[in-house]
């Protein structure tokens, strides 16, 4: 169009996607608080978590889309500066996360599991 350039044209709404944990990763978010405390400072522990809980809101917020997971339906995010993997599931207005695990984790180390019927993530 004449005279519309990048600088004047109107920004894109995105829909922000509602962000919930799941039991698990909530437990593991405090599992790896509780070692940050224990092995390094609270500051370390409050880094950590306050990354873990950026990246997810970024995932929710802008709907990213990062690695297929090994489990069905799922994503991973590898974090970076921390050695963490959001495992999470994206519907249509919701991302859930189901784990956030350790990179040296079992999880990762093994083949793609077969869901087992009635299981969930």
């Amino acid at each position: 169009m004449p005279g519309r350039t990048s600088r004047n044209a109107e920004p894109r709404a995105v829909p922000k996607k509602r962000l919930e944990f799941a039991a698990r990763a909530l437990r593991d978010v405090e599992a790896i608080e509780a070692y940050y405390l224990e092995v390094a400072s609270e500051l370390v522990a409050d880094q950590a978590v306050d990354a873990i809980l950026t990246q997810a809101e970024k995932i929710a917020a802008l709907d990213l889309k990062f690695r297929p997971g090994i489990r069905t339906g799922t994503r991973e995010c590898v974090m970076t500066r921390f050695p963490y993997t959001l495992v999470y599931l994206t519907r249509a207005r919701e991302v859930k996360i189901a784990r956030v695990l350790h990179q040296r984790s079992e999880y990762f180390n093994r083949k793609a599991a077969p869901r087992r019927a009635g299981s969930k993530t």
